[in-house]
C-alpha cells in the first residue's frame, strides 16, 4: 500500500509539474502578445479602413498632420488647437470663409465679450489661428479616400492631399422651400440674409418665412426699412423663444401668420410681387416685393457622406462623448454634426474637441514630433496667401464708363458696407482677379453710386456683374466660391 502510495503521489507531482509549466507556457505566450500589441500600437494602428504605417508617409507629397475642412467658429477652434499643439494644420476654407457668423450682425452671447459684429469676431479668429502657424487655402474638397493612408483629399481645384487626420467643419446651408418661383426670383426678392439686404426693400411690404428665433431676427432688421412684414409661419405656433416673441410685439408693422403655408411666389419676371399662401384651407396671394427665407439648414456633408456615417438627414454621426467619427482619423464639429444646438459657442467648444481628438489619434500612432521633423519637407504649404489683387472702388459713374470703354473685360463686385456676405466673397474674388489677369476686376458700393446700381437693376448684394465690351453678358447674385467664379468669367472670356 505504501508503495503504491509513493507512486500514485509522484505521479500527482508530476501532473502538478505539467500543469505548472502549461501555465508558464501560457502566462509567456500573453506577454509576448502584448508587447507585440503595444509596439504595434506604437508605431502603427489597424482598421477596417486603413492600416496606419508610418513608412506609408514618408514618401507621400502634399503632406498634411492635420487638415481642417471649413472655416467657421468650430473649423478655426479645431485649427487653433491643433496648431497650438504642434502640429502642422492647414485650413481649407470652403466656397465661403468665415462659416455663418459671416451673414450675422451683431453678436452678443459670445463669452467674455459685450457685443462684436459677426465678421468682426470671424477675422480676429482667423488672425489669431495664423498667429499659431495654421495656413489657409481658398478652396473646397472635392473629394476623400479611404482606401489608403494617409487619406487622399482632392480639392475642388484638382490638389491632392493626404491627411494624417482630416477634421470636417463644413457646416450648414440655409435650406429652401422648394416652390414654384423660388430659383426663378433668387436674388430678384428672394433672399436669405436680411442684414445684406435689407436696405434694397425700404418702403416695401415683405415676408419673412419661419417660426424660430432666427425668422424673427430678421423679422426686427427688416421691420426698420419695410413698411409691412410678414411673419408666415408654417405650423401653429412659433418655435422661437419666448424672450424673441415678446420681443416682437413691440413692432407692429411686424404680422405674424401661423398655419400658413407658402404656395408659389410670383412677379413680373423682373422681381417679386407676390407670395400666394394657404391658411387653414384658404388661398390667397400676399402682395409684396420680397420673400426672405429662415426655415433652417441642412448639413454640408455632400462630400463626405460616402466615407463616413451620417443619419437620414445628413448630419455626421459622432461616437460617444467625442468628436470622432465612424473611421478613425477623421473628426467633425459644428453644425455639420450638431443638428440640436447650433450655436457659434457650441461649434467651437466641438471645434476644440476636435483638434484635441485629432491631436490623441496622431499621438497613439506613433506620430511624434521626432517624426514630424522627418516629414517636413513633404509638408502641403498653400502657396503665397499674397497672391490676391485688391480691387479698386469705382468712385463715379464717369469713371466706371471710362473703364467699360478701357477694357473689353470688366468684372464688377456691387457690395455694400453693411453686407457680411459681402465682407466674405470680397478675398475669393481677389484671388480670381490675381487668376484671372485678362479682367479688370473693381468693386462698386451699390448705395454710394446709386445710378448704377439702377441702371444695371443690382437689387442685392453681392452681385457680381461681367461685363464683355460695354455690355453686360452674366451675373451672379449672392456669394460664390473661388471655383464657381473662375468658370462665370471663363465662360465668357475664353
Amino acid at each position: 500500500m505504501n508503495t503504491g502510495g509513493h507512486r500514485y503521489t509522484r505521479r500527482g507531482v508530476s501532473i502538478w509539474r505539467r500543469i505548472l509549466w502549461m501555465v508558464f507556457g501560457l502566462a509567456v505566450l500573453v506577454g509576448i502578445s502584448w508587447g507585440v500589441r503595444v509596439v504595434f500600437r506604437h508605431f502603427f494602428s489597424t482598421s477596417d479602413n486603413a492600416s496606419f504605417l508610418l513608412t506609408n508617409v514618408v514618401n507621400k507629397k502634399g503632406v498634411v498632420p492635420v487638415l481642417v475642412v471649413g472655416s467657421g467658429p468650430a473649423g478655426l477652434a479645431a485649427a487653433l488647437y491643433a496648431a497650438r499643439g504642434g502640429m502642422h494644420t492647414v485650413v481649407v476654407e470652403g466656397g465661403l470663409p468665415g462659416g455663418q457668423l459671416m451673414g450675422t450682425s451683431w453678436v452678443e452671447n459670445w463669452p467674455g465679450m459685450k457685443k462684436m459684429l459677426g465678421p468682426d469676431l470671424m477675422r480676429n479668429a482667423r488672425e489669431q489661428a495664423q498667429e499659431f502657424g495654421v495656413l489657409f487655402v481658398q478652396d473646397s474638397v472635392a473629394s476623400v479616400s479611404i482606401d489608403q493612408w494617409p487619406y487622399v483629399v482632392t480639392l475642388a481645384n484638382g490638389t491632392v492631399l493626404h491627411a494624417l487626420s482630416l477634421v470636417v467643419a463644413t457646416g450648414s446651408d440655409p435650406r429652401r422651400l422648394g416652390i414654384s418661383g423660388e430659383t426663378e426670383y433668387w436674388g430678384k426678392g428672394v433672399s436669405v440674409c436680411a442684414t445684406c439686404d435689407a436696405p434694397f426693400f425700404k418702403g416695401a411690404d415683405i415676408a419673412v418665412i419661419g417660426g424660430g428665433d432666427s425668422a424673427l431676427e430678421e423679422a426686427i432688421q427688416l421691420s426698420s426699412y419695410a413698411d409691412h412684414v410678414y411673419l408666415v409661419v408654417r405650423g401653429d405656433k412659433m418655435r422661437a423663444s419666448q424672450a424673441m416673441q415678446e420681443r416682437i410685439k413691440a413692432y407692429p408693422q411686424i404680422e405674424v401668420l401661423l398655419n400658413t403655408k407658402p404656395k408659389e411666389i410670383v412677379g413680373n419676371s423682373a422681381q417679386v410681387t407676390g407670395l400666394v399662401v394657404e391658411t387653414n384651407g384658404v388661398v390667397k396671394q400676399l402682395t409684396l416685393q420680397g420673400v426672405f427665407l429662415a426655415i433652417g439648414h441642412h448639413p454640408n456633408s455632400g462630400f463626405i457622406k460616402p466615407v463616413v456615417t451620417c443619419d437620414a438627414e445628413g448630419n455626421i454621426v459622432l461616437a460617444g462623448n467625442t468628436q470622432r467619427t465612424s473611421v478613425p482619423g477623421i473628426f467633425a464639429a459644428g453644425d455639420v454634426a450638431d443638428k440640436r444646438y447650433r450655436q457659434a459657442g457650441v461649434a467651437a467648444g466641438a471645434g476644440i474637441r476636435a483638434g484635441l481628438d485629432a491631436l490623441e489619434f496622431l499621438t497613439s500612432i506613433g506620430v511624434q514630433r521626432s517624426f514630424v521633423e522627418k516629414i517636413e519637407q513633404r509638408f502641403f504649404v498653400p502657396e503665397g496667401g499674397a497672391q490676391r489683387k485688391v480691387l479698386v472702388e469705382i468712385a463715379s459713374v464717369k469713371e466706371f464708363d471710362q473703364l467699360l470703354q478701357q477694357k473689353r473685360f470688366v468684372c464688377v463686385d456691387f457690395f455694400s458696407d453693411m453686407c457680411p456676405a459681402c465682407v466674405q466673397l470680397l478675398p475669393v474674388l481677389e484671388l480670381a482677379a490675381f487668376a484671372r489677369s485678362n479682367v479688370a476686376f473693381v468693386k462698386v458700393n451699390a448705395f454710394k453710386q446709386g445710378e448704377l446700381k439702377s441702371r444695371f437693376n443690382i437689387t442685392k448684394v453681392p452681385t457680381v456683374v461681367l461685363f464683355v465690351d460695354g455690355r453686360v453678358v452674366s451675373r451672379i447674385g449672392g456669394a460664390a466660391s473661388y471655383q464657381r467664379l473662375l468658370e462665370f468669367v471663363d465662360e465668357h472670356t475664353k
